[in-house]
């Protein structure tokens, strides 16, 4: 694992901290497995996502974290995620490690370090907080196969507004690609370079933004009641050869208003535009809460030569205030272009810690 020029930048911002200051460290761990069935040849091939179930049994992800929050001014955050590949072999790779300052004038926040960039309604969230055992389509398919991640800076905005808030990011930086290959295939190129460099190649080809990019996201809230909110989100990426666009829609209605818990309800869409490769993908969801630990999610996905439908139904069991298990039961249909394929699978997921920096 390549560490960058995070650990570089953390440690002159910690030294820089003011003795006084109220400083605070917060562990995170998130354990998540997987099993499952399919009809299809192998579970591999429905695997878009590097978080995706990749065998009958895996292990998705050991997720360890640290938080680090000083005052109301910085934070910073970093982990390390461990994985079975489909070959059943363990694999790591550092997710993420930033630094931020927070509450800068005019309401600006700044990130700087390695992030999962605000892009549509997945990208930026950790495995442990999807709705689903697997990634959105969109996700893998447009931003790579473990979403859009950049070594680079970030700079948001937000400003509040009486039924609301309006926010503006932008970022730029290297694109993050990791090697998930195999020992065998890593022979393989020794022995015959030339072919394994084409493959390389047809490879980089599928990610839509490489190499230097630029990401820019703007999310309107807005919340008709109380008990009736609608968020509308826009999305542009850009590298030297692509244009990424995109956009976001979500209604939710709550049964407890702003306060938590309670019955709740949610549908919305997502659309993904690819302007080189003229490609697009379509996501239709919708949730119900039945009460705080309870919830089903549905969705309905499409893109190019590939439809699917996944309808996920996860219950979750408080341990006490740090922790909590979750299990999840997901039914998946699969159209693709010369077969459709059924799955099952069952997630078990202990979590502990609190939110983390975002």
């Amino acid at each position: 694992m390549k560490f960058g020029i995070f650990p570089t930048i953390a440690l002159i911002s910690i030294t820089a901290i003011p003795a006084q200051a109220e400083v605070t460290l917060d562990p995170t761990l998130h354990l998540t497995g997987v099993t499952g069935y399919s009809s299809a040849e192998s579970i591999e091939d429905l695997a878009l996502h590097g978080h995706d179930p990749n065998k009958e049994t895996a292990l998705q992800g050991l997720d360890v974290g640290l938080n680090l929050r000083v005052d109301n001014w910085f934070a910073a955050f970093a982990n390390v995620n461990t994985f079975t590949d489909a070959e059943g072999e363990f694999d790591a790779e550092w997710e993420e490690g930033f630094i931020k300052f927070m509450e800068i004038s005019g309401g600006f926040e700044i990130r700087a370090g390695r992030f999962l960039n605000r892009f549509g309604l997945q990208n930026n969230v950790h495995l442990h907080r999807w709705d689903f055992v697997n990634s959105n389509l969109s996700t893998a398919t447009f931003l790579g196969e473990d979403g859009l991640r950049t070594d680079g800076v970030e700079l948001m905005w937000k400003k509040d507004f009486d039924l609301g808030f309006f926010s503006l990011n932008g970022s730029f930086g290297r694109a993050v690609s990791d090697d998930h290959g195999h020992g065998e295939e890593e022979e393989e190129h020794d022995d015959d370079d030339e072919e394994e460099e084409g493959h390389d190649d047809e490879e980089e080809e599928e990610f839509a933004l490489e190499n230097d990019v630029v990401t820019v996201r703007a999310l309107i809230g807005y919340n008709q009641t109380d008990f009736h909110q609608h968020r509308f989100g826009v999305n542009f990426g850009r590298d030297s050869d692509s244009q990424l666009y995109s956009a976001d829609y979500q209604y939710t209605w709550r049964a407890n208003g702003l306060e938590t818990g309670g019955q709740e309800f949610t549908i919305g869409a997502e659309y993904f535009h690819l302007d080189d490769t003229s490609e697009d993908g379509l996501m239709i969801f919708g949730s119900y809460r039945f009460n705080d630990p309870t919830v089903l999610h549905v969705r309905y996905e499409d893109y190019e030569h590939r439809d699917r439908f996944s309808a996920a139904l996860t219950h979750r069991f408080d341990l006490n205030e740090l922790s909590n298990v979750h299990v999840r039961l997901q039914y998946q249909h699969d159209k693709l272009e010369d077969r459709t394929d059924d799955s099952v699978f069952l997630q078990f997921g202990f979590h502990f810690g609190d939110g983390e920096v975002r």
